[in-house]
């Protein structure tokens, strides 16, 4: 099955049942992958409408406002994603990147990091966040 049938496949299970969320959060994360970040915003919302306590997609749908150039809705989507799941560490990561890179604060984002590793120091993510200290040492002396 290519992509394309299985983005129609996807949006008939939607329009059939508005509250598939399995379809939603598919269709979001196709988007993702090819890059188109307006339709994948629009199923993430979607997904996360349905069901809110989800962390993966409320960062993956911050990574795509971000993508869109919606540099607060991206960073209100990281910060919420961590307020509502605090050992979700991939929300971490990707604000901090967000602050650093997008805002140029640099001191915040080390600030985020470091919260990550004070909290769960055997995260799957926490080798990126101290990689990520390391890089950034430098720029706040």
């Amino acid at each position: 099955m290519n992509a394309t049938n299985s983005v129609a496949q996807l949006k008939e299970r939607l329009n059939k049942d508005s509250n598939d969320i399995e379809a939603a959060i598919s269709l979001g994360n196709i988007f993702y992958d090819n890059g188109d970040a307006g339709q994948s915003i629009l199923y993430y919302q979607r997904a996360l409408a349905i069901n809110p306590d989800m962390p993966g997609v409320r960062t993956d749908l911050g990574t795509m406002y971000w993508r869109n150039d919606d540099i607060s809705l991206s960073e209100q989507a990281f910060r919420e994603a961590i307020s509502r799941d605090p050992s979700f560490g991939h929300a971490y990561v990707n604000l901090g990147l967000l602050l650093h890179r997008a805002k140029d604060n640099v001191q915040e984002a080390r600030a985020v990091w470091e919260q990550l590793l004070a909290i769960n120091p055997n995260h799957d993510v926490a080798a990126k966040a101290r990689e990520l200290l390391q890089e950034t040492a430098a720029l706040i002396n």
